[in-house]
């Protein structure tokens, strides 16, 4: 609940089978059952029915899968879902999913016993094979994110944590122009604005026009609103990514609201500075993803920093001249002696659901199972092994791991051929159970031989993005928040209304189209929409939490 280190809990390749070891389960001479599986289409996935993972599927777990298809679209997906429940019509014997029910509405389905409670199958040694040999402490967050509010546990869940993707709100600075100017990196709030005011004002890219942007960024783009990166230099705020932005305070008893602190007023304060200077650009808050990116690319480069969560803001970023202008800025001190980043602590997703209907709800459990196999789990996400990817020691070693340069972690895996982002008959395109450390993530190749002298930026900026953003975080970091129906029910409309208004105001206060010396008005504003409801709400859910993790 509260946050703890991480552990290093999966070893280099030639060990990792002894973790999770060959657990599948055992074949029989019987004549194989069916299972009829319910999943929505991916356009990226060739052949459900001829499918690699299917086959492995079936061949190790003596069962036949049929599939029953519903929308790609995860608002029609759930709605036929929906419909299927409703109406009486006989349910698919399982549901394997990726992000098409919230925790809320399986907890729903399961309180109405549309899906049946594994709690004593995660229990049994004898069916719970490969999911109890997962290390206890990535267990223990498994099984608490999938425990409902009645105790019971509906699904079982995908755990594939990634630096990358828990502190999406990178931000970047112009490397070439500090050089040229003679600059050194900002470390602290007043240094950055020192320096945004020579890259506005020097003519750095040295076309003879003022045509510098100091900041720039977007709103709906992937990590790309500074406002978020900026922030954390005052206070600690997860960039809007869980609980609509709630935290906890410094002793990690108490949820509270960022945005309603001091701190985000001098977060404010500080921004509004900058716009009104001409340093941060007002536009971060009208121009789109596509547009941020037309600005990234110019020729000659206008960029001076940036946030943006990945590489493909940049086109063709390994070969682009104006990505290699930049660098990762590490998070700024305020004048506090505050320097967050926009963290939000990884929550394992539902991704397996047995239904009412299943007439043999244990063997459904152990395919479940199943996928929690370390070969399997890789399986679920690279493709075929030995073909699409390997753990072959004598392979890794000809690659560099991914974070091996920065902690020294050696390649563990390989990937020989990519059937991601592309159409392929390898796999379900990550949709189902499946178990892999934080460890084990760092360990895949980078794309650089291990004999290599030459930088490949991408695998560069993925060991600075997790060095400088991982840890920078309070000591209690406030878990994804589980509600009742009623709660739930009660907060929604409190909660979304909240959250616009908190974001309309931002921008207002940042361009200075509202003065802060509205700030007692705003608080008293949100008090009125039912912030004090919405963070007593948050408080029984948490302290609920935390007393069934005791």
């Amino acid at each position: 609940m509260k946050k703890k280190g991480m552990l290093a809990v999966l070893l280099a390749a030639s060990a990792a089978g002894s973790i999770l070891g060959g657990a599948g389960i055992a074949v029989s001479a019987e004549e194989a059952e069916t299972l009829t599986v319910g999943i929505s289409q991916n356009s990226n996935v060739e052949d459900y029915e001829t499918n690699y993972l299917t086959q492995l599927i079936e061949s190790e777990c003596n069962v036949n899968l049929e599939f029953v298809y519903l929308p790609s679209s995860v608002d029609d997906a759930k709605s036929k879902f929906a419909i299927m429940a409703s109406s009486g019509t006989t349910l698919p014997d399982v549901m394997v999913v990726s992000g098409q029910f919230s925790d809320l509405e399986i907890a729903d389905y399961g309180s109405k016993g549309i899906f049946i409670p594994l709690n004593d199958y995660m229990e049994n040694e004898e069916l719970a094979v490969n999911f109890l040999a997962i290390p206890e402490e990535d267990r223990s967050k498994m099984i608490e994110a999938a425990t409902s509010p009645d105790g019971n546990i509906y699904c079982l869940t995908q755990n594939i944590p990634e630096d990358w993707n828990m502190t999406p709100f990178r931000f970047w600075i112009n490397r070439t122009w500090l050089d040229k100017l003679g600059l050194e990196t900002p470390t602290t709030t007043e240094e950055f604005k020192e320096v945004l005011k020579a890259f506005v004002e020097n003519d750095p890219n040295g076309n003879g026009i003022a045509d510098e942007i100091g900041i720039t960024g977007c709103t709906d783009g992937w990590g790309c609103n500074p406002v978020y990166y900026l922030m954390n230099s005052f206070v600690f705020y997860n960039g809007n990514q869980a609980n609509g932005g709630l935290a906890l305070d410094e002793t990690g008893e108490n949820v509270i609201a960022p945005f309603a602190t001091e701190g985000w007023r001098a977060g404010l304060e500080y921004m509004n500075e900058l716009c009104s200077e001409g340093l941060l650009s007002p536009t971060i808050f009208t121009q789109d993803a596509t547009q941020m990116t037309n600005v990234l690319s110019a020729d000659p480069q206008i960029t001076g920093s940036c946030a943006a969560g990945g590489f493909g803001y940049w086109s063709g970023a390994q070969d682009s001249a104006n990505f290699q202008d930049m660098e990762l800025l590490p998070p700024l001190t305020g004048p506090d002696g505050i320097a967050y980043a926009a963290y939000a602590e990884y929550t394992p997703s539902a991704a397996y659901m047995i239904t009412k209907d299943c007439a043999n709800p244990e063997l459904a459990f152990k395919v479940g199972d199943f996928f929690y196999r370390n070969d399997v789990s890789l399986t679920v996400r690279y493709g075929e092994e030995d073909v699409d990817w390997t753990t072959d020691p004598e392979i890794c070693a000809q690659y560099k791991g991914l974070y091996e340069d920065l902690w020294d972690i050696p390649c563990s895996l390989v990937q020989l051929n990519t059937v991601w982002s592309t159409v392929q008959n390898k796999h379900w395109y990550n949709v189902g159970p499946r178990y892999t450390s934080l460890e084990s993530y760092r360990g895949i190749n980078s794309d650089q031989p291990a004999d290599s002298t030459e930088t490949d930026y991408t695998a560069l900026t993925r060991q600075q993005s997790a060095e400088y953003y991982m840890d920078a975080h309070p000591e209690y970091v406030l878990p994804t928040l589980k509600y009742t129906n009623e709660e739930a029910e009660n907060l929604a409309e409190i909660q979304a209304n909240i959250q616009t208004y908190v974001s309309q105001s931002l921008a207002e206060f940042v361009t200075g189209n509202r003065p802060l010396s509205d700030w007692d008005s705003y608080l008293s504003e949100l008090e009125n929409m039912g912030l004090s409801e919405w963070l007593s709400v948050a408080q029984t859910a948490y302290e609920r939490m935390e007393a069934a993790a005791e």
